[in-house]
């Protein structure tokens, strides 16, 4: 991938025929699908920058994080009616029918459990992953 800028404005070009001569090549790591062009590179003072490799990996796991929370909110979702039901009952100070609504829904409630802490799991595992291939092989998938 070709990156230059053209009257202030970021251009790319797959292909270096398809780019000026003072265009700067960007590696995408062998990722697919790549990703934007800001996870490679920044503009500073009207220049293009390449980031650092440890730039490109926060940025990888920035979004990576983003895909998660969607995905746990994707899982969580279905359920949260559950949820408010309990908090009304809470909030009216009906302790019976919050203990009739824990015991209705108690494999719905076990299930968002083992949902949070998988995603804190993800979300450590994301954190500390040192290299691009340990990053890639972190997959979000919850199997519980």
């Amino acid at each position: 991938m070709f990156v230059w800028l053209e009257n202030g404005e970021l251009k790319v070009a797959f292909q270096k025929e398809h780019a000026p001569e003072d265009a700067i090549e960007i590696d995408t790591l062998g990722l697919t699908p790549i990703p934007p062009i800001e996870a490679f590179i920044k503009v500073e003072n009207g220049r293009i920058v390449k980031k650092t490799q440890d730039e490109i990996l926060q940025w990888l796991k920035n979004e990576k994080m983003k895909m998660l929370k969607d995905y746990v909110a994707s899982l969580l979702t279905p359920t949260d009616y559950i949820v408010t039901k309990i908090a009304e009952a809470q909030i009216q100070n009906d302790t019976a029918e919050v203990e009739a609504l824990k015991q209705k829904y108690s494999v719905q409630l076990q299930q968002r459990e083992a949902i949070r802490v998988w995603n804190e799991q993800m979300k450590q595992a994301i954190q500390n992953a040192q290299s691009l291939e340990e990053l890639k092989g972190i997959v979000i998938e919850f199997k519980g």
